[in-house]
């Protein structure tokens, strides 16, 4: 049997493959009206809406306690030396006598003596007079001055530094609810835990030894006695995100009882687990419960409840009358496809650009232009989306185009010229664009072929290599259409080999098609080819064994219909889905084992027409042959339960040596882990991916504020040079949350303009607190000059001036206040302005 490929059907299958979007009138007419149409391509929307994150929170931090009173060491009597009489000097005199009045519970005696010391500031007994101080004041309540004289008493080594440390870090908890930077074992778990980053202590030589044993059993989530709440609450946060949920349940039902302490915490987690538990009504009633205790916490419940499905995000809408849950409605339907149920959803939230958005996808243009023809203050998006859907309705684009053109010039004239194009008017559209390519178009919608080749000659680039390598076809010269192919593209490579095959050289037309890469979209078609041309070469073997390629590579393809129907002896015919499962069973009924490739091809259309036992039962016969993970994939499209479609796509993603197969596997994966809310594998898995899934990846992280992970991602796609907009807002908020300096010293050299002069700016300040006033100065002076008008723009000035000052350069600093920007000044930096400026001489250029 001849396979011919006759010019007119292979014009006819170039215009589909084609990335340029060219509709061809190629049918029975075609001979008649000689024309094809470049269209206009479809402006898409975004395929998924993202939803506002929101996550489960981790509670601990909240549940974590201060000590309930300051341990401290026990201050040593200070012996007086043997044969010292009036010479003993008087700091150590008034140090010893102060220490001895303190031991006698002399407290008034005591504080004369040590607030002499103190007034002597290179005394060495002052840090330890500043403890023993501390300890008085605490004793006598006045909190505020122990932590100073504890704070001071912490900058000096003395053999009370790590009591007086461990007062200091304990009081800044116990009033300002937070823990200083420090490297103790004790205190540096506490600021983690402070923080939300579980960390067990370290009690060794530790001052706080009851509060360390708090601590440690905190973190790992043991009941202590001095702090029983807090550590049972704890100990249950545990079991909750270990999955022991009836355990962790059992606690928070304790205390969701009013007048319990932490109870809008134990709320909070009881409708968790009721949400888990697929008890929505009851996960609802906590949270209108806690709504009453502590919005913020309802609210994050509300949210996440609201994401599971459409259902529940209306159901939060109606108690809570907050529109954002109906637009969360409408983003759960857009991204499951059921763009109807979604349009309906953005409308009434109010959210036009979403309703628009899911009216496209509907293809119902006509509700486009009814929520935008009349809404005011359009922006350039609202245009656009106006105009295509005036376009593909045939509606009238002119008075819109004139409206256009007052604003959005640009995209006023495009829109003109698709209107020329959808009129017909190609001389009119010749005269009107300007890219000798569009030209081109119009030259070739006008049958003007060899035109077209001239208005395209010495362009190499690749849709005019394509375009005049068809118009040579169309004139019927191969010999010019290849002249103008190359093999840097699978396009060219495709159509070469095509050119090759219609003048009956097959075999170079093998070597052509061979060429096309693997993850081509034309790999398909060119393997099928190839079969056809080894067909016409008399080659059979070859010819089948190629077919076959086709089935084991893209079974679900429109390609393996065709190889099926070769291998059956039936490419000449067209035929119903019926009729070729019966010549496949025929087929199966001759051969007792027949090949993988046809079973999976029955198996499919098993599967196509509802026979799901059937189409399970044959695939499962495929799990030993080379077709295994093509048929785990089918098998997982088939299956009905979420965990076990887990299984079977995960095993093809890590098994599978095929990219498409893994491309598709991993596709899927994301998509259930979304579905089920696995933040943490989907992150994991993203960070797999390409540089946008690797920035998807650290947002997931920081979510989750897992930053160990979050900076080892930030700085491997910063190792590949990669920027985005939306990576660098992350490095931004990451050092925000670190204080890593390495990723301002990415953020410097962004290409936005707004946010390098940040950078720069959070730069110095991190160079001022490393000490380096220099390069700080450096930092703020770079400011002034290039990012005048930017929001920090003051700011660095008068940082830069502070700076100038302490060095002694007032001079300098006066220059440098000079460049201070009154026309939009904060009031607070008008008071620093205004107060820096007194005393300091003019600016003087010399």
């Amino acid at each position: 049997m001849w396979k011919p490929i006759r010019l007119f059907s292979f014009l006819l299958l170039i215009a589909f493959s084609t990335a340029q979007q060219i509709v061809k009138e190629f049918d029975i007419n075609v001979e008649l009206t000689g024309r094809v149409v470049e269209e206009k391509p479809k402006l898409i929307p975004p395929e998924k809406l993202p939803m506002p994150q929101t996550r489960e929170l981790d509670l601990s931090s909240e549940l974590f306690e201060p000590p309930r009173f300051v341990e401290f060491a026990t201050v040593k009597p200070v012996q007086r030396s043997a044969g010292i009489s009036c010479g003993e000097p008087k700091d150590a005199l008034s140090y010893r006598l102060g220490v001895d009045y303190y031991l006698e519970g002399k407290y008034s005696q005591a504080e004369e003596e040590l607030g002499r010391v103190v007034l002597l500031p290179n005394s060495p007994f002052k840090p330890m007079a500043e403890y023993v101080l501390g300890i008085i004041a605490y004793s006598k309540d006045q909190k505020p001055k122990a932590l100073e004289l504890f704070r001071s008493s912490c900058e000096f080594s003395h053999m009370y530094q790590k009591p007086a440390c461990e007062a200091y870090y304990a009081l800044h908890l116990i009033l300002r609810n937070s823990v200083p930077e420090n490297k103790d074992g004790l205190w540096q778990a506490v600021k983690s835990i402070k923080e939300g980053r579980m960390q067990e202590p370290n009690c060794t030589d530790t001052v706080f030894s009851q509060y360390c044993s708090y601590v440690s059993d905190f973190a790992k989530g043991r009941e202590n006695p001095l702090h029983k709440d807090s550590t049972l609450l704890r100990s249950a946060l545990v079991k909750y995100f270990s999955g022991d949920l009836q355990k962790a349940k059992e606690t928070f039902s304790l205390y969701s009882a009013p007048g319990k302490p932490y109870r809008d915490i134990a709320l909070y987690y009881l409708a968790l687990i009721e949400y888990k538990e697929g008890k929505e009504e009851e996960a609802f009633r906590y949270a209108s419960i806690l709504d009453s205790l502590n919005q913020g916490l309802a609210g994050g419940l509300y949210a996440l409840i609201s994401q599971r499905d459409v259902y529940l995000s209306r159901l939060t809408y109606a108690l809570t009358k907050n529109p954002r849950f109906l637009e969360n409605a409408g983003i759960i339907a857009y991204n499951t496809v059921d763009y109807s149920l979604a349009f309906h959803n953005f409308l009434e939230a109010g959210n036009i650009k979403y309703a628009v958005y899911s009216a496209v996808k509907i293809g119902d243009y006509k509700k486009v232009i009814n929520l935008l023809q009349n809404k005011k203050g359009k922006d350039r998006e609202d245009y656009m989306w106006l105009l295509e859907a005036l376009y593909w309705t045939n509606g009238d684009l002119n008075s819109v185009i004139s409206e256009t053109a007052k604003l959005y010039p640009d995209l006023a004239r495009e829109f003109t010229g698709w209107e020329k194009f959808r009129k017909g008017d190609w001389l009119g559209a010749l005269d009107f664009f300007e890219d000798p390519y569009y030209k081109a178009i119009a030259l070739y919608n006008l049958k003007r072929y060899r035109d077209v080749i001239n208005m395209l000659q010495g362009k190499t680039d690749h849709k005019s290599s394509i375009l005049k390598a068809r118009s040579a076809l169309m004139m019927g010269d191969t010999k010019l259409a290849m002249s103008f192919l190359t093999d840097r593209s699978d396009q060219e490579l495709y159509l070469l080999g095509m050119s090759y095959f219609l003048e009956g050289n097959y075999q170079r037309a093998v070597s052509l098609f061979e060429k096309i890469p693997d993850n081509s979209l034309l790999k398909a078609k060119a393997i099928l080819r190839v079969g056809d041309a080894y067909y016409n070469m008399g080659n059979i073997g070859k010819a089948k064994e190629n077919y076959y390629r086709v089935l084991r590579r893209f079974p679900d393809s429109e390609e393996a219909r065709q190889a099926t129907l070769s291998l059956l002896e039936f490419s000449d015919r067209e035929i119903s889905d019926e009729e070729l499962e019966k010549l496949i069973l025929n087929y199966m009924k001759g051969d007792i084992n027949p090949p993988p490739e046809i079973i999976y091809q029955y198996a499919s259309l098993l599967a196509k027409r509802g026979n799901k036992a059937e189409a399970e039962k044959e695939l499962l016969k495929l799990l030993n042959t080379p077709l295994k993970f093509k048929a785990t994939l089918k098998l997982a499209e088939l299956e009905n339960e979420p965990s076990k479609k887990l299984v079977l796509y995960y095993k093809v993603y890590k098994e599978s040596e095929l990219q498409e197969d893994k491309i598709k596997a991993r596709d899927e994966l994301i998509r259930i882990y979304t579905s089920a809310g696995d933040t943490k594998s989907l992150a994991d898995l993203l960070a797999e991916g390409d540089n946008q899934d690797k920035v998807k990846a650290l947002s997931l992280y920081m979510a989750l504020k897992d930053t160990a992970s979050a900076l080892s991602l930030s700085r491997e796609i910063m190792k590949k040079g990669y920027r985005s907009d939306e990576f660098e807002a992350y490095l931004m908020e990451l050092y925000k949350q670190t204080g890593e300096a390495d990723l301002l010293d990415y953020l410097v050299k962004s290409p936005d303009k707004t946010l390098r002069g940040q950078a720069l700016l959070l730069l110095g300040f991190d160079n001022l607190k490393r000490g380096n006033k220099r390069i700080a100065l450096e930092n703020f002076v770079e400011i002034s000059l290039n990012y005048k008008g930017e929001p920090y723009y003051n700011q660095a000035v008068l940082e830069g001036a502070k700076i100038l000052i302490e060095l002694g350069a007032k001079r300098d600093a006066s220059c440098m206040l000079e460049r201070f920007d009154k026309s939009k000044p904060a009031s607070e930096d008008i008071i620093l302005y205004e107060s820096l400026r007194q005393d300091l001489p003019k600016c003087e250029v010399r």
